[in-house]
């Protein structure tokens, strides 16, 4: 904005230049109705703020409410990897494109609800994932870090896929829900995928050699997923409840280690 116009050369009068008077007071007013415009604006900006920070907590607190895992949708072919092209891989490697790796946890638990084994299967790195935790029945294979603690137990993606499927024969009606969805944790380095999940249906069918009592389905977990640049989960770290199924497997095997 300018505040003081050209000066003319050619203004008739007493032969001394000046200022046209009319435009300084013309700009200075502009002045004094911009200021006062900013003025309001930051008088009212903290209002706007918090009622949007109202709205989007609102609006996440909603979309965090129990639901089916219907979006985003698997693969286009179930039975196919989901693997990053190579502007992905870049964006990945930089620590950007986090819906990606939530895209491999929504994928595997789909799997899960679908069914597919195959898909569940494929989620998981080639050379196996670190199970932590209470995921401990899938391997006996123990793994060592570098200061000798025992950090977890690896197993292969066949491994995992086989552990799922005796899980579903016994609950042939599992459905899961989540309580937060699959997501990823802030900062460009965190290739960690959080999420809340809870399974009903009914003990209904014959697993493992274990009769099933048609006790309801039950179970609730929180899960976290490392998902690499190559969009495979590499380690799992699983804290959850069991079912009538897995309590009854669990008694068994702590039987067969007696003997």
């Amino acid at each position: 904005m300018k505040i003081i116009r050209s000066i003319p050369t050619n203004i008739p009068g007493n032969g001394n230049d000046c200022f046209h008077l009319p435009s300084l007071r013309t700009s200075t007013t502009s002045i004094l109705v911009s200021l006062t415009a900013t003025a309001i604006l930051l008088t009212t900006l903290p209002t706007a703020t918090r009622a949007l920070s109202a709205t989007t907590s609102s609006s996440s607190t909603s979309s965090h409410a129990p639901h089916e895992i219907t979006t985003p949708l698997p693969p286009p072919n179930p039975n196919r990897p989901i693997t990053p092209t190579p502007l992905q891989k870049l964006s990945l490697k930089l620590g950007l494109s986090k819906h990606l790796r939530e895209r491999v946890v929504h994928s595997y638990f789909h799997g899960v609800g679908a069914k597919n084994i195959p898909q569940i299967e494929t989620c998981f790195s080639d050379d196996g994932a670190i199970i932590r935790d209470i995921c401990n029945l899938a391997n006996p294979q123990g793994v060592v870090n570098e200061e000798g603690e025992l950090v977890g137990k690896l197993a292969m993606p066949r491994e995992l896929g086989e552990r799922c499927a005796e899980f579903l024969g016994a609950h042939p009606d599992c459905c899961v829900r989540f309580h937060y969805g699959p997501t990823c944790g802030r900062g460009r380095t965190n290739k960690w995928v959080h999420a809340h999940w809870y399974e009903t249906g009914t003990f209904s069918g014959t697993s493992r050699g274990i009769s099933p009592d048609n006790s309801p389905l039950n179970v609730q977990g929180q899960t976290r997923f490392w998902v690499d640049d190559d969009l495979k989960i590499k380690e799992i770290v699983i804290t959850r409840t069991f079912s009538q199924w897995e309590e009854s497997l669990i008694r068994g095997m702590l039987v067969g280690k007696e003997e």
